[in-house]
This record gives structure tokens, C-alpha cells and sequence, in this order.
């Protein structure tokens, strides 16, 4: 294989008002830890594994674009239990959308961080119990025999 390839994702940067205030409100919610920590900017993992690095912004844009006057998001989660998580993001009070089943594409819902920063959350039973198993490296091979055969959801 050729070197110098883009083999994924590292992490997400998105803006926040309050870096403390919006860190606190992810590990509550997710479970994610706190690293890297410097003035306003913060990295949020979960376990060994960049998720989202907070930036302190003044400035009133999001991690949010709109495609025909639909406010879209910029990062997709996936979970290994969406119905588990949809409930406990409910009962914590998040604004979360409706769970959708798209059938083979996965089940999915919208949710909306304390500074109007949208996430997608995705769970595919195939990518779900294969993350399980294999962990990450295989995730990435994973990905690469489906890239080709799966349609964008739009």
C-alpha cells in the first residue's frame, strides 16, 4: 500500500461558550474524560481514544450548516445500544430528536449540546458488534469494505 494516506479522523474541534461548563455537561452525559487541558481548550476521550476538543469561542458559530433551511450536523457518534442511550439522554433533560430506524442503515437520532451544537448518533449492529470484538484498527478495515457499497443518508 501507498504511504502518506488519510487513515481517519484524529479528532473534532467545536466551539463552545464555556469550555468547563460544556466539558462537565459531556462526561455527565457520556462518559467521556477530560485531557489536555490548557486555557480555553480542553480534549474529551473516551478511554484511550480522542473524541472532541473544546474550544472557547466569543463568537456565535457552531458545529452546525443548513442544507435547504434544515440545520445539519458536523459529527456522527455511534453507539453499541442507541434505544439505551436515546432514553438516558431523555431523562437527563438533553434535547434530543426522535429515534429513527432506517433499517440496514442503522438506527439514528439528532441531539443538541448545551451551546446549540448538533451531533448525528448512529448505530449499526454490524459496526457495533465488530468495534466490540476488534477494536479500532478493525473498525478501519471495516469501513473501507462498506465505503464503496453504502449510500450516503441524507
Amino acid at each position: 500500500m501507498e504511504s502518506g494516506r488519510i487513515l481517519g479522523i484524529a479528532y473534532n474541534v467545536i466551539p463552545v461558550k464555556d469550555v468547563e461548563k460544556s466539558a462537565e455537561w459531556f462526561v455527565k452525559h457520556f462518559g467521556f474524560n477530560i485531557r489536555n487541558k490548557r486555557d480555553g481548550y480542553l480534549s474529551l476521550f473516551r478511554e484511550n481514544r480522542p473524541i472532541l476538543d473544546l474550544i472557547q469561542s466569543e463568537h456565535d458559530s457552531r458545529a452546525v450548516f443548513e442544507v435547504n433551511g434544515r440545520k445539519r450536523w458536523v459529527i456522527t457518534f455511534f453507539s453499541d445500544d442507541i434505544v439505551s442511550l436515546h432514553r438516558r439522554l431523555q431523562a437527563g433533560d438533553v434535547k434530543v430528536g426522535s429515534l429513527s430506524d432506517e433499517g440496514k442503515y442503522g438506527k439514528f437520532f439528532v441531539l443538541e449540546d448545551l451551546d446549540g451544537n448538533l451531533f448525528d448518533v448512529w448505530e449499526h449492529r454490524e459496526i457495533a458488534s465488530w468495534f466490540t470484538r476488534a477494536g479500532h484498527a478493525a473498525i478501519l478495515e471495516w469501513v473501507k469494505t462498506k465505503i464503496s457499497t453504502t449510500p450516503y443518508i441524507g
